[in-house]
């Protein structure tokens, strides 16, 4: 019983370090407004086009 209280208050501490260094909240993909950094080449595995690069947009 003696050791879960300091292991849990370490614990707390990293949690509230991590938290406040952490910054900005994370982004994902492309934001609204963004261009996309470069072309878009998928190759695809099924279908007519299956192991050829083809947009299907």
């Amino acid at each position: 019983m003696y050791k879960r209280v300091p292991v849990g208050a370490c614990a707390l501490a990293a949690f509230a370090m991590s938290a406040a260094l952490a910054g900005d909240a994370l982004k994902s993909g492309p934001q609204p407004g963004k261009n996309i950094p470069g072309p878009f080449h998928p190759t695809n595995v099924t279908g007519a086009q299956a192991g050829k690069k083809h947009c299907l947009v």
